[in-house]
């Protein structure tokens, strides 16, 4: 059995800062999305993400505001920010 997969994203989001990069994932009533992004502010509970490719409708530039990890009430393996060189398996 492997390190657990939570405390490790959970670490990560620790070291979050300004400028990391990340792979955001969300989804809304018209599907779900995926993409590379930049840290562009940090809060207890969420992080917002400057886009850099765009996502369906969502033009690279733009931002979304995403759940940390910490916010167990809104965060989900479809609606999250994790490092872009995560060693997380499955992410």
């Amino acid at each position: 059995m492997g390190p657990d997969p939570i405390l490790s994203l959970r670490n990560e989001d620790e070291h979050l800062a300004l400028g990391s990069r990340v792979i955001a994932c969300w989804s809304d009533n018209l599907g779900s999305f995926r993409a590379r992004g930049v840290v562009a502010s940090l809060h207890p509970n969420r992080v917002r993400v400057r886009l850099l490719e765009s996502a369906g409708r969502f033009p690279a530039g733009s931002s979304i505001d995403l759940p940390r990890i910490m916010d167990s009430q809104n965060w989900s393996s479809e609606h999250c920010v994790y490092l872009e060189t995560s060693k997380v398996s499955g992410f």
